[in-house]
């Protein structure tokens, strides 16, 4: 029978490539789907290997992005801030746009959404404006700056 990974298992690993972190990261989705990962053991899976995927300064290649990118809107709530807080932060560094306008059309009636967790959704939108499909924008700009003066 196939091992099933854990947070342990990818915080152990060298640096990765970007081949190898997408069949990581279409793994977690699919072990996730499988039911073989708890959505906070899943969580915590994709929070390691989107540090390792912002190590690589490339944006998850398609399809993937796309398949993440629905099941994180599957999974979007607004009861639970642990789960807001690890989804906006998936979204910002992995450039998930359709998670995005999911979180932002989620804020049109807060009459059910604790302050807290309404205050790190507008942090997100403040923080991503729109650029949600580029996590590499600011940073490239950067770059580009510096190198022009």
């Amino acid at each position: 029978m196939e091992k099933v990974m854990k947070k342990e298992d990818y915080s152990e690993m060298p640096w990765l490539s970007v081949d190898k972190l997408y069949l990581l990261f279409e793994q977690a989705i699919k072990d996730f789907e499988n039911e073989k990962l708890t959505k906070k053991e899943f969580f915590a899976i994709l929070d390691e290997l989107m540090m390792r995927q912002g190590d690589t300064y490339e944006n998850l290649k398609e399809p993937l992005r796309s398949e993440l990118d629905n099941v994180l809107c599957s999974l979007w709530n607004t009861e639970h801030y642990d789960d807001v807080d690890i989804i906006t932060s998936l979204l910002i560094n992995l450039g998930l746009k359709k998670t995005y306008n999911k979180m932002k059309d989620s804020i049109k009636d807060t009459t059910n959404i604790s302050s807290e967790i309404l205050e790190e959704i507008e942090d997100t939108i403040e923080e991503v404006g729109d650029n949600i499909e580029d996590p590499y924008h600011d940073y490239m700009k950067k770059i580009t700056d510096s190198e022009n003066n």
